[in-house]
């Protein structure tokens, strides 16, 4: 009876492990249209289960669409030329070509188990070819997390998190709020202080600031409703304190102020609230 519960799912049985290990892949593009890809890649270990998760979210001459798949097929192929995804079960190829630096971090570590980002590239020329023949190009980013420990069991109350790009310039950030406090800020590769995080502007010590202008709102409510429904199944053994999670997620233009310089430039970030 599991056994054909868990093919129905598409879902693997696992040999019994209660320890938990997700690697996490987001990549994203935006084009200079303001047009917008984002992709999830998840290889999930916990228990009995076995997931491979991929979900796609387009945002092309203003209209949203959304695809997911549990269908097993291998995570991102990296090389020295950038990073390669063939998905053909949510229909595209693409390509993400470095423009700056890798960074990595030991973002949170405890008895439990640790949380590893690794920022592959902070700042991609991408490609993005889909089966409809139709092709986009532009700026984009591309991480993956790897997380020993389950996420419900985190010290947080808020994590706020983004990239935003320029032609010239990358900044991204990370925030978490609670229990534990944790901000990393990277401008060019380099680390700096921020006077100020929240979700319309960064603001660094220096004087330098980030506005967003939070116009396209790619997906909001707890993940409960917004991304755990598209796992079949999944909501039955998942903790409440992680289905209640609530996640906003903007496409945001903005703009770089820097002394008297502006630079335009577009932003993907969210806000994530851990609701008790």
């Amino acid at each position: 009876m599991a056994a054909s519960w868990f093919r129905q799912l598409g879902l693997r049985s696992a040999p019994v492990n209660k320890s938990f290990l997700l690697k996490k892949w987001y990549l994203d593009c935006v084009t200079t249209a303001g047009d917008a890809a984002l992709i999830y890649l998840a290889d999930l270990s916990w228990r009995r289960l076995s997931i491979q998760y991929s979900s796609l979210l387009t945002l092309r001459a203003g209209e949203m669409q959304r695809k997911s798949s549990l269908c097993r097929r291998a995570l991102p192929a990296r090389s020295e030329s950038g990073i390669e995804v063939h998905a053909p079960q949510l229909g595209f190829r693409g390509t993400w070509r470095p423009l700056a630096n890798a960074i990595k971090r030991k973002i949170f570590e405890c008895e439990d188990g640790t949380i590893d980002w690794q920022c592959f590239q902070p700042k991609a020329e991408v490609e993005l070819c889909f089966a409809s023949h139709q092709t986009i190009t532009g700026l984009g980013y591309a991480e993956c997390l790897t997380l020993s420990m389950p996420p419900w069991k985190l010290p947080l109350n808020e994590l706020h998190w983004g990239r935003f790009l320029t032609t010239q310039d990358c900044v991204v950030w990370i925030d978490w709020r609670g229990a534990y406090n944790n901000r990393v800020i990277l401008y060019n590769g380099n680390d700096v202080e921020a006077e100020s995080v929240s979700e319309s502007a960064i603001t660094l010590f220096d004087g330098t600031r980030v506005e967003l202008d939070r116009e396209t709102i790619l997906r909001t409510g707890p993940l409960g409703k917004t991304v755990f429904p598209t796992v079949p199944g999944i909501t039955t053994i998942l903790p409440g304190r992680l289905k209640s999670i609530y996640e906003t997620k903007w496409l945001s233009a903005g703009f770089l102020r820097s002394g008297d310089q502006v630079r335009p430039g577009s932003a993907i970030h969210e806000v994530v609230r851990w609701i008790e």
